[in-house]
């Protein structure tokens, strides 16, 4: 093990991974909800008059779906609020809570985000293992994006 941090969860950086990671359907969801809320007024304005469907189903794509995609998934992440554990080693990344331990071999990353004060691990369908920066060298970060890499874990700049 080359790294191992105690961290508290922070909502912020937390917010901020989850935007990044469902940015595309948070966006496919507004353009189809703007879509919809356009295509019922154009029908308002051609004289059909007001289609409810249409508007209910434009807000609720382009408001609600978005709402409740990132507070849903932001109350989920932060549902334990202890401190965790994370230890990043060779062999890949855990997670460790009072109630839980989650390990991870590298193999199951599909990508890292390197975000402003952290480092995002995807690991698919929406879910992901946050590494904060705060409190770590620049080396430290260095040599986790490398053990990523030579693990052929492709890095995204935030």
């Amino acid at each position: 093990m080359f790294l191992q941090i105690i961290v508290r969860p922070d909502p912020h950086l937390t917010a901020e991974a989850l935007r990044h990671r469902l940015r595309r359907p948070v966006l496919l969801a507004r353009l189809a909800g703007w879509a919809l809320l356009g295509l019922a007024l154009l029908r308002h304005l051609h004289g059909d008059g007001l289609n409810y469907t249409l508007l209910l189903a434009g807000v609720a794509l382009a408001v609600v779906v978005p709402m409740f995609l990132l507070n849903g998934g932001a109350r989920r992440a932060l549902r334990d609020g202890g401190p965790t554990t994370i230890e990043v080693s060779a062999d890949g990344v855990a997670c460790s809570t009072v109630e839980s331990r989650h390990a991870y071999a590298w193999n199951a990353f599909t990508h890292v985000d390197h975000l402003p004060g952290q480092l995002v691990l995807g690991i698919g369908s929406g879910r992901f293992v946050q590494i904060p920066t705060r409190g770590i060298s620049a080396e430290q970060i260095h040599q986790v994006l490398t053990t990523a890499a030579t693990h052929g874990i492709p890095l995204n700049r935030g």
